[in-house]
């Protein structure tokens, strides 16, 4: 690195600028190579480990093992942009022992609002902003309306915290524009991410026997929502306990069920002589372990409902107790076990 850009940079936006991202840092040091590589690598890693965890043919202790080397690249990385731009020949300039500065402040208040003000002797500042910063992420925590306010606190909290510091140098405006954009950009997209997930995938845990022997009792599953979701034969559903099998079966309206999906409207669904009947014809049945013992139907299924039995069909409350399923009951498709590390697998045929 030429002796010229040591003179005109500061380390500490440096630090600020990986800190929004790995890699950006280290470009602003004319450090280009390295940064691409680490902004690209952070990229790759956040994708491969997020498709890991949700995706049904991933492993999700590998996702969470990425996860690991993402937050370590992520430290390296503040400290990296530090070191690119100004080295650490002895302890004396070490990081940990900073000039009181503006960047190291809005550094600061990066990581929290208010730490920058407590660190400049701010402490009423600070401490408003630290406590509002805290009361309004819990409360966003709660009430998703509310999740644009902690990125605005953020926000505000490094841009006052650069305007109330001393300095002769204004030709830095440019740079804290572009800093606190990137904040309220970032953390408006990472405080949505866990709504988004939340609005799409579900988690489970199967409480009985009842599908053995492709699910057992405690696997976690991922169930995806979709609006627009139509069951289709083979497909392991999660649904709300119907009107039938509360009566039935007096459950508790709030329990929820994982069966499979046997019939779709309109077709005739029957079980005799241990065999799933489908329109009067014998339908190749490879999830149970043994004959059904039963004898049900035949049905005729209506629109907008299915027919659903446990896998293990001689100990599941399924339809053959309590009828047919409506559509308005289904919450999704099971389509991944995520948990325990043995038991990871997809459900989709």
């Amino acid at each position: 690195m030429s002796p010229s850009v040591h003179k005109r940079a500061n380390p500490w936006i440096a630090v600020n600028f990986s800190t929004l991202w790995p890699g950006v840092g280290q470009c602003y040091g004319n450090a280009w190579g390295k940064g691409v590589v680490m902004a690209v690598l952070t990229l790759g890693l956040l994708g491969y480990s997020t498709w890991s965890i949700f995706g049904a043919s991933g492993n999700t202790l590998t996702g969470l093992l990425l996860f690991g080397v993402v937050g370590i690249l992520y430290i390296t990385n503040v400290f990296d942009a530090y070191n690119t731009l100004k080295p650490l020949p002895k302890p004396s300039m070490s990081i940990y022992q900073p000039k009181r500065n503006r960047w190291y402040a809005v550094f600061l208040s990066q990581i929290l609002p208010g730490f920058g003000h407590l660190y400049l002797q701010h402490a009423i500042v600070g401490g408003v902003l630290l406590a509002t910063s805290t009361l309004a992420s819990l409360l966003a925590n709660e009430h998703p309306a509310l999740l644009p306010i902690p990125p605005f606190l953020w926000a505000i909290a490094c841009y006052h915290i650069y305007r109330i510091t001393p300095s002769r140098d204004r030709t830095h405006r440019g740079i804290i524009a572009a800093i606190i954009v990137s904040l309220l950009v970032i953390r408006l997209i990472l405080g949505y991410i866990p709504t988004l997930v939340n609005g799409t995938f579900m988690q489970f845990i199967v409480p009985s026997a009842s599908m053995a022997p492709a699910l057992q009792v405690d696997d976690r599953m991922f169930v995806r929502h979709r609006s627009n979701y139509r069951p289709q034969v083979g497909d392991v559903i999660v649904f709300h306990a119907p009107e039938a099998a509360i009566d039935t079966l007096g459950v508790n309206p709030n329990t929820i069920f994982v069966k499979r999906v046997v019939g779709v409207p309109n077709q005739q669904i029957a079980v005799s002589n241990g065999q799933l009947l489908v329109n009067n014809v014998p339908r190749s049945d490879p999830y149970p372990t043994e004959p059904m013992t039963y004898t049900w139907g035949p049905i005729t299924v209506p629109p907008d409902s299915y027919v659903v039995l446990g896998d293990n069909r001689n100990e599941s409350a399924d339809s053959h107790i309590w009828g047919v399923l409506p559509k308005t009951d289904i919450i999704g498709k099971a389509y991944k076990i995520y948990w325990p590390p043995d038991r990871i697998q997809p459900l989709t045929e």
